[in-house]
C-alpha cells in the first residue's frame, strides 16, 4: 500500500496557508485572480512542504504503511454530545447526528427501497395495524457490554418521547402513538400503537430518534445520563470514549460489535468549519475525504475529481429536494398569481447545469418521484419569464417608475429568501435565485442566518420566503407530508402546504390512520397535487451526496442505504 500523503508542516500560520486558496469556493482555481504577493507566498509555503514531506517519508513510511485508519472532516464540532436524539431544543449544529449509524442501529433498515433487518431479524404486523411484534438478533451487545434484549428496547422506545420534549411526533409520528412496549420474551418485543400509521415501519429505520442505546445511559425517569455528552453508548462498528482536543474526535472499533467488522480501525473528525480550509486539508493530506453535499462546493468537487491522486463519486440515489417555502399567508405571497409567477420565474435548468454541475437534477414536484407514493403526474411549471410578468402584470403589479421593481397600490413587490447557513452553495443559490426574480420585477433579497436564529425566524412566521430542504430519504415522504398539519406547529414552512385546503389537516390526520393501499396512494395525489396547484412550494432539485477522497489511502466508499449518513463501514481502503 502506498504511504501516507504528506502533510503540511504545523507550524505554519493558517491565514497563510487560505492566501493559496482562491477566494471563493465557487471558483476554485489558484491560478486566477492570484496576484504576485500570493504566488510568492504560496511558493515558499510549497517549498517547506516538499522539504517536511521528504524528510518524514524516511522515517514514518513503513509505519504508515499499515495504518488502519482514516481521517474526515466536519463543519462544527461535537459539543451537544452522543444521544442520537437530536431536536433544535437539544443542540445548535446537526451535531454528530450524520455519524450516529457509526455508532447506534435500528430495529429496522431502510436499503434501495426495502425494509431489512436491522437489530430485529424480522417482524410481524397485526391485521388492525395496531402491533408491531419484533423478533429481535440475540448474542448483541452494546459497547459498554450491557446487553441487547426486550428490556433494552422497551427502555429506549420509552425514553423517546422524554426527550424529545415538545418535538415528539415531528421526527417520526410512532414516538407520539406509542401506547404500551411488551416484553413476550427476552427476544421478542410488541409495540402496541394508540391508531394505525401507514409509515410505522419507514419511523422505525430512523436513527433519530428511533436508535437503539445502551439502558445503562438512562436515568429512571427516561432523561439521558452526562455520559452520553463523552460516549457513545451503542451496538454499531465504532465507538467513542472522549478522546478529542476540541478540535478533533477519535473514534474506535467496538469490540462488541456482532456484524462484519470493517476494514477502518479507527477514525478521526476534524473539525474545518471553512470549506476552503477543508479542501486545502484534503491536498495536503491532513484528511483523507470529504463526505457530504453540504461540505464542498460543486465547482471545487469537480476540479478534485480531475486531478490526480482524488476520487469523487456522486450517489445513486436523491436525498432531499431544494426548494422554496412560501408563505401564503403574508402579503406579497397570499396571491396565488405571484406565486405561480415565483415559479416561472426560476430558470431550474440553469441552477442546475450551472451551480450545480449537472449533479443534481431538475425537480418539477415535491419529493422525488422514486420515493414512496410520489409518483404523481403534474403538470410543470416550466421556466419563462413572459408567463411570470403576465401574471404579475394581471394582479396590479407593475413598474411605475422604471427602476425594474414592480410596485402596486405603492408598495414595492419585495420580499426576503431566508436560509440557514454552513451549508455548499446556499448562499450562491439565494443569491442566484434573487437574480432570477429581479429579471420579473421582484425584489427578494437574502438573508443567511444561523441554526437557531432560522428555526425562531420560521417559528414566527413572519417570513415570506424560506430557501429550505426536504427531510431526506430516512423522514420523506412521511415525516414531511405529516408536519403538514399546522396543529403541530413544528416546521412552519411545511405547515403552509395545505393551508389552503378545506380540512387540509384532517386530511393529514386520514392519511396517517389509513391502511389501504389504495386509498394511501389516492390521499398522496390528492395533496401533491393541491400544494402544485396552489403554487406553495417551487421545487428546484434534486439533491444527491458528493464523496470525495485521496485514492492513494482509500479505495472505494459505497454510500449506504441512506447516503446522508457517514458510513465509515463503508470504506474499503487500499
Amino acid at each position: 500500500m502506498p504511504g501516507r500523503i504528506p502533510t503540511l508542516p504545523t507550524n505554519i500560520p493558517a491565514r497563510l496557508l487560505r492566501l493559496c486558496l482562491p477566494k471563493s469556493a465557487h471558483h476554485f482555481n489558484v491560478k486566477r485572480g492570484m496576484n504576485m504577493l500570493r504566488k510568492m507566498i504560496c511558493l515558499l509555503l510549497l517549498s517547506a512542504v516538499m522539504l517536511t514531506a521528504f524528510a518524514g517519508c524516511s522515517d514514518s513510511g513503513s509505519a504508515d504503511s499499515g495504518s488502519r485508519e482514516v481521517t474526515l472532516t466536519e463543519g462544527w464540532d461535537f459539543s451537544s454530545g452522543f444521544y442520537p436524539v437530536l431536536t433544535p431544543e437539544r443542540s445548535t449544529t446537526y451535531g454528530f447526528y450524520l455519524y450516529a449509524a457509526n455508532f447506534y442501529e435500528t430495529l429496522v433498515n431502510y436499503r434501495d427501497g426495502k425494509f431489512v433487518p436491522g437489530l430485529a431479524e424480522s417482524w410481524d404486523i397485526s391485521e388492525d395495524g395496531l402491533v408491531y411484534t419484533f423478533h429481535l438478533k440475540k448474542n448483541i451487545k452494546f459497547s459498554d457490554g450491557a446487553e441487547f434484549n426486550t428490556q433494552a428496547v422497551k427502555k429506549n422506545l420509552e425514553a423517546i418521547p422524554v426527550n424529545l420534549g415538545s418535538y415528539n411526533g415531528s421526527y417520526g409520528t410512532v414516538s407520539a402513538i406509542i401506547n404500551k412496549v411488551v416484553e413476550v420474551d427476552s427476544s421478542t418485543v410488541e409495540v402496541h400503537l394508540k391508531t394505525p400509521y401507514y409509515g410505522a415501519l419507514k419511523d422505525f429505520t430512523m436513527l433519530n430518534p428511533m436508535a437503539m442505546v445502551s439502558p445503562n445511559a438512562f436515568n429512571p425517569d427516561g432523561t439521558v445520563k452526562d455520559t452520553l455528552m463523552t460516549a457513545t453508548l451503542g451496538t454499531g462498528p465504532y465507538m467513542y470514549n472522549g478522546a478529542t482536543d476540541g478540535t478533533t474526535y477519535t473514534f474506535v472499533g467496538n469490540p462488541n460489535y456482532a456484524g462484519e467488522k470493517p476494514q477502518v480501525e479507527s477514525f478521526h473528525v476534524k473539525v474545518i468549519p471553512d470549506a476552503d480550509a477543508r479542501l486545502l486539508a484534503l491536498r495536503s493530506g491532513e484528511i483523507d475525504l470529504i463526505l457530504g453535499a453540504s461540505k464542498i462546493s460543486y465547482d471545487a468537487f469537480n476540479e478534485m475529481k480531475a486531478a490526480k491522486g482524488y476520487s469523487a463519486i456522486v450517489s445513486k440515489t436523491a436525498t432531499t429536494t431544494r426548494l422554496l417555502g412560501l408563505n401564503v399567508n403574508k402579503a406579497p405571497f397570499n396571491d396565488r398569481n405571484v406565486r405561480l409567477a415565483a415559479n416561472y420565474a426560476v430558470d431550474k435548468n440553469a441552477l442546475v447545469s450551472g451551480l450545480f454541475s449537472g449533479i443534481e437534477s431538475k425537480a418539477d414536484s415535491l419529493f422525488d418521484p422514486e420515493l414512496p407514493y410520489s409518483k404523481v403526474d403534474l403538470k410543470p411549471y416550466e421556466f419563462s419569464k413572459e408567463k411570470a410578468k403576465a401574471l404579475l402584470q394581471e394582479s396590479g403589479w407593475v413598474d411605475s417608475d422604471g427602476d425594474g421593481i414592480r410596485e402596486k397600490n405603492g408598495v414595492r413587490l419585495s420580499g426576503e429568501i431566508i436560509y440557514m447557513t454552513g451549508a455548499s452553495m446556499r448562499d450562491d443559490l439565494a443569491l442566484a435565485l434573487s437574480a432570477q426574480f429581479k429579471d420579473v420585477g421582484m425584489e427578494i433579497k437574502v438573508k443567511g442566518m444561523e441554526m437557531m436564529a432560522y428555526y425562531a425566524e420560521t417559528m414566527k412566521d413572519d417570513f415570506t420566503v424560506s430557501l429550505n430542504e426536504t427531510y431526506g430519504v430516512s423522514y420523506d415522504p412521511y415525516t414531511f407530508i405529516n408536519n403538514m398539519n399546522s396543529k403541530l406547529k413544528k416546521d412552519m414552512v411545511a405547515a403552509k402546504a395545505l393551508a389552503l385546503t378545506d380540512n387540509g389537516d384532517a386530511r393529514i390526520e386520514a392519511l396517517n390512520s389509513a391502511a389501504d393501499e389504495k386509498k394511501i396512494q389516492e390521499a398522496y395525489d390528492f395533496i401533491l397535487r393541491e400544494i402544485h396547484d396552489n403554487a406553495v412550494f417551487v421545487p428546484i432539485s434534486y439533491m444527491k451526496e458528493l464523496a470525495l477522497f485521496n485514492n492513494g489511502k482509500i479505495a472505494s466508499y459505497t454510500f449506504n442505504g441512506q447516503p446522508s449518513n457517514v458510513d465509515v463501514a463503508g470504506i474499503k481502503l487500499n
